[in-house]
């Protein structure tokens, strides 16, 4: 930290000496570093506690109050008992909140409050270096809850405030005195070096970022866990546990395909597979591990998926999986998981099959696991079902779709309250409203009533299109029923789309008003989100998941793929380092004429100088030497001191410095 104030632009003209200053901070100065953390500090307002926020937001007022002179100044013993009062409290509460100290949250948030506590007796140049530094740890610690373009830009507005801040103390008198049109000129003054410093740090970071060798999994993607990863789906299903989704606009994830789009209706994103029913709910069953019979019926679609973070093992392609990436597997009933929880936003390269024929040779145990049902459960439905055994099995499908056809059912998220015990009969005799999850497991009931293996499958159905990408929201989520047919395998069958084909043909967004459903934003504020979601998709592809196929896939394009990673990082950095090095050695020159023109005259005179020699000591020693020139050499390195460690040099005074140091040429016969 202490060389950065040497690098900013138009700063090298007053070179301070190495080590933190103990000079006590100007007023504007610490005004600028309390706003700069607290821009550092604003996420986590939404994450600490109530009571931790404000506290230090009061830490940050009462020091800034007390530098303008309107608070009162504690005793420095009445002061640090209520600093470590604050701190002990303060430990106790998070420790209360969080459980531990440690960790993301509950260690961040004791970061905060010691943060704000350490502003309160700040003091000097060392304290605001201390408190800077702190604050680009601070600003990096976010990326821990989320590596978005929303993130990325507040890190760099936090950057460009703490340099400035840094900036401000190097120049103590730029905003002294300022008013009006000449105090917002000395704001710029300050925010140009920090924004020109960060500037030139971003082609060596781009360039570094691009041809630094890299794995095949993204390199610097951190796990997003906790409250903030959205769950979604859950492994089981039971009314009013997908509808509560419908309420979210949040992406679940985001999908590109190399050819064209599939039709809406063709859009069912597979998630958990239920197949065993308590009475109440249907949960995921037992996972066989035999890989399945799929036959292509049409053509393959290959597309990527991008699917943010959800703690769930399971991938949610698109029914049926053709090929898989790498880490994941299949299991017996279609659904891709991978061994580990999908913690952050993860890439997937797949192959579908939207037309296909699954499951000619099920196992008969299998399938008669599919057949069960709770001896006493929904008596009135079981009874209707087993009026179509002497159907044939098609026909008894069909039945079970009439139910819903011809019964005045209707689709919302507001159904009336089932009762635990026999819901699916409450619902289908009496309520007859209901969303996709109620006509999903009460269809699958009644056929595996009617002696047809059923189950309950649940994903996303749907997306919104966005250029070359869909988007897939929570909102899509959707529930539907799977049966078995001898010499037809599994076959889907929907029977939301029988009471609300809008809802499958259409999409969820053709639902928006509905009581009930997410409103979503119209107008232009929706496409304001929609092309700022183009931007997070880019991100999402070229910053979080560049990987190592993505490097070579680049290199390819540019003609560099026979030459290799490391070859390229090396020609690479050669020609960064090669472009800045004009600039460093002229900054160098810029920032350090008056120590040249010391260095110059220590060298005429003949007079060898200590490193750590203050220069009215060696004024002494030069002048024993050359009495006849003591006043001359005494006025030039008054000078120097003057320059360098006085208030702000104009350039012009160093140039004339610099001149006179060249012009002077020590007499002969100077004593030894």
């Amino acid at each position: 930290m202490t060389s950065l104030p040497l690098t900013l632009p138009g700063l090298g003209r007053r070179p301070r000496p190495a080590g933190p200053s103990a000079a006590p901070l100007p007023v504007a100065t610490l005004l600028l570093l309390l706003a700069a953390l607290l821009l550092c500090m604003l996420p986590y307002a939404a994450r600490m506690p109530v009571w931790a926020s404000a506290l230090v937001l009061a830490l940050l007022v009462y020091r800034a109050a007390l530098g303008l002179g309107r608070a009162p100044a504690l005793p420095l013993l009445t002061q640090s008992l209520t600093l470590v009062l604050i701190v002990l409290g303060a430990g106790w509460g998070l420790l209360q909140t969080f459980g531990t100290l440690l960790g993301r949250d509950g260690g961040t948030a004791v970061l905060v409050v010691l943060l704000a506590l350490k502003a309160v007796e700040t003091r000097s140049g060392r304290d605001l270096q201390m408190l800077a530094l702190l604050g680009f740890f601070l600003t990096v610690t976010h990326f821990f809850y989320a590596q978005d373009t929303l993130t990325a830009v507040h890190a760099l507005l936090s950057i460009l405030a703490l340099c400035a801040a840094l900036a401000c103390w190097e120049r103590p008198g730029a905003l002294a005195g300022a008013t009006g049109p000449a105090f917002k000129a000395a704001r710029l003054s300050l925010l140009r070096p920090s924004a020109m410093l960060l500037l030139q740090a971003l082609p060596l970071a781009a360039a570094l970022f691009v041809l630094f060798p890299r794995p095949d999994s993204p390199l610097w993607q951190l796990p997003v866990s906790g409250a903030q990863n959205t769950s979604g789906l859950s492994d089981t299903v039971n009314p009013g546990g997908i509808s509560s989704l419908a309420l979210s606009d949040a992406v679940a994830f985001r999908a590109q395909f190399d050819g064209p789009v599939p039709a809406p209706s063709h859009l069912y994103w597979r998630g958990p597979v239920m197949e065993f029913f308590d009475g109440e709910a249907w949960r995921i069953g037992a996972v066989s591990r035999q890989f399945p019979e799929v036959m292509a019926r049409g053509p393959v679609e290959n597309y990527t998926l991008t699917v943010e973070p959800h703690d769930r093992a399971w991938v949610l392609a698109l029914d049926a999986p053709a090929s898989l990436p790498a880490g994941t597997r299949i299991t017996q009933n279609l659904q891709v998981i991978k061994p580990s929880l999908v913690g952050t936003r993860t890439r997937f390269k797949l192959s579908a099959a939207t037309e296909y024929t699954y499951g000619l040779n099920a196992d008969p145990d299998w399938l008669s696991r599919n057949l069960q049902l709770p001896e006493r459960a929904n008596p009135r439905l079981r009874e209707l079902a087993r009026g179509w055994l002497n159907l044939p099995p098609l026909e008894r499908v069909k039945a079970g779709l009439n139910v819903f056809r011809q019964g005045d059912f209707a689709y919302t998220l507001n159904p009336p309250t089932l009762p635990s015990v026999n819901g699916m009969d409450a619902f289908v005799f009496q309520t007859r409203r209901g969303f996709c999850e109620h006509y999903a497991s009460a269809f699958a009931f009644m056929m595996r009533a009617a002696g047809v293996p059923a189950r309950v499958v649940t994903g996303y159905q749907g997306a919104e299109d966005n250029g070359n990408y869909l988007i897939v929201r929570q909102a899509n989520a959707h529930a539907w029923t799977e049966v078995w047919l001898a010499g037809q395998g599994w076959l889907r069958v929907d029977p939301t789309a029988t009471v609300s084909p809008d809802r499958i043909e259409e999409g969820v967004s053709a639902l928006r008003g509905a009581p009930g459903l997410a409103a979503g934003a119209g107008g232009w504020l929706g496409r304001l989100s929609l092309k700022l979601d183009v931007l997070q998709n880019l991100w999402n592809t070229w910053v979080i998941g560049y990987d190592g196929a993505q490097q070579r896939q680049l290199f390819e394009k540019l003609g560099l793929g026979e030459l290799g990673g490391w070859k390229i990082t090396l020609f690479g950095s050669v020609l960064v380092l090669l472009g800045f090095a004009p600039l460093l050695l002229r900054r160098r020159q810029q920032a350090e004429p008056l120590s040249a023109a010391y260095a110059l005259l220590t060298r005429r005179l003949g007079v060898p100088r200590p490193a750590q020699e203050p220069a009215s000591v060696y004024a002494e020693r030069a002048t024993r030497r050359y009495p006849q020139q003591a006043e001359q050499i005494q006025t030039l390195i008054g000078e120097y001191q003057r320059l360098r460690y006085g208030p702000d040099a104009p350039v012009e005074a160093v140039r004339a410095f610099v001149q006179r140091v060249r012009a002077f040429k020590p007499r002969s016969g100077g004593r030894r």
